[in-house]
């Protein structure tokens, strides 16, 4: 697996300021993506994982607000911090370099669209281009090139600022990227295992069933053949069946495309079974990552020990871990798991831990490993 790191979030914290008081969501995060890995984000509801997420694409809502540290995002050669970047850099790495698959597809597909037009969409903000030329192509086959309307689609790519492009490209561009555009629609239609793929293109969201709606999304994230994918818990409310279906469409995807995937989930077996790496997340901090194989066989962090002894196993007593989670409007101080951890020492009350490799590969957040 190659070791380019295309997301690194770094020394990240987001506040949401209600009337409650700042809940300070992320905590100073740092959690990094591979080329060529899926990396589960697994914690309890509420510690900040898709707030992890919505802030990788600039996208947390109000009344949240990053507050400091930086998102690398690989752009060719270059990582660009996404914090910096203006609203048209935004909307062009949404999309082609990062995009999302969100937890509940019927909250992000608009009733009144089909899922050809809301698929298409995006593909017209960025593969206009790419859409000319294959129009072009098409032509040159037809008609060996001499017609016309293949004349005006090169001059469209070779001058796109003169008169006689403007004035006579308009309509013709169009049309080439309609058309283009509807077939790439079935084509990632049926990537996504959708049957009869033209006709789902035709219909509405109310029309589909919820692991259709799913498929669409996901579908809708491909749009682009992005580097990233992000999925938030995408099996959400689907049934058993259907969940393992979606499960087994993204490792699939992950071959296909290429894309590195980060997958946003509190399903311990989900991880087991699908991810590479995993970064466990407590109280909006990531407190351990490493290897998927080596966080099951030896877990270091107290939390993480604890979140795996309390999977219900046959023959074993159940063990819950005691306390409660810390409120995050006025977090304790030091370490945010101190209060539930067995371990806990005077130091923990005072500083929070550092972020240390304990050994190749695996990282931690205790003073059970280091730090002062």
């Amino acid at each position: 697996m190659s070791q380019t790191t295309l997301i690194k979030v770094k020394d990240l914290y987001v506040n949401f300021y209600t009337y409650a008081g700042v809940v300070q969501a992320l905590d100073g995060v740092n959690v990094d993506l591979k080329q060529g890995e899926i990396l589960g984000l697994v914690g309890e509801t509420g510690c900040g994982k898709s707030v992890t997420s919505l802030s990788i694409l600039n996208l947390v809502p109000a009344p949240g607000k990053i507050e400091g540290g930086s998102i690398l995002v690989k752009k060719g050669e270059t990582n660009d911090d996404v914090l910096l970047m203006d609203d048209p850099e935004l909307r062009q790495m949404r999309g082609r370099d990062v995009s999302m698959i969100f937890q509940e597809p019927r909250a992000y597909l608009n009733p009144v669209y089909t899922v050809e037009n809301q698929i298409s969409e995006s593909m017209l903000v960025h593969r206009k281009e790419e859409f000319l030329k294959r129009g072009i192509g098409e032509l040159e086959k037809e008609k060996k090139g001499k017609s016309f309307e293949a004349k005006l689609y090169r001059r469209m790519i070779t001058k796109p600022s003169s008169i006689t492009t403007r004035l006579l490209g308009k309509l013709s561009r169009q049309r080439v990227w309609k058309k283009e555009a509807q077939k790439e629609v079935v084509s990632v239609l049926k990537s996504v295992e959708i049957s009869d793929p033209d006709r789902v293109a035709r219909m509405y969201p109310h029309e589909l069933s919820g692991g259709m709606a799913q498929r669409v999304v996901i579908a809708m994230s491909l749009a682009c053949n992005p580097s990233v994918l992000i999925a938030d818990e995408p099996t959400t409310n689907l049934d058993v069946t259907v969940q393992a279906q979606i499960l087994n469409l993204i490792r699939q995807l992950k071959k296909k495309y290429a894309s590195s995937i980060l997958y946003i989930t509190h399903d311990l077996g989900v991880v087991a079974q699908l991810c590479d790496r995993v970064a466990v997340m407590y109280a909006g901090n990531v407190i351990e990552t490493a290897d998927v194989f080596e966080v099951f066989k030896s877990p270091f962090h107290p939390y993480t020990r604890a979140l795996l002894e309390s999977i219900p196993t046959p023959g074993k007593e159940f063990k819950s871990i005691p306390g409660l989670v810390p409120s995050l409007v006025d977090p304790i101080s030091g370490c945010r798991f101190r209060d539930r951890c067995r371990y806990a020492m005077e130091i923990c009350q005072k500083t929070k831990p550092p972020f240390l490799e304990v050994k190749p590969g695996h990282f931690a957040a205790c003073y059970l490993y280091g730090g002062s």
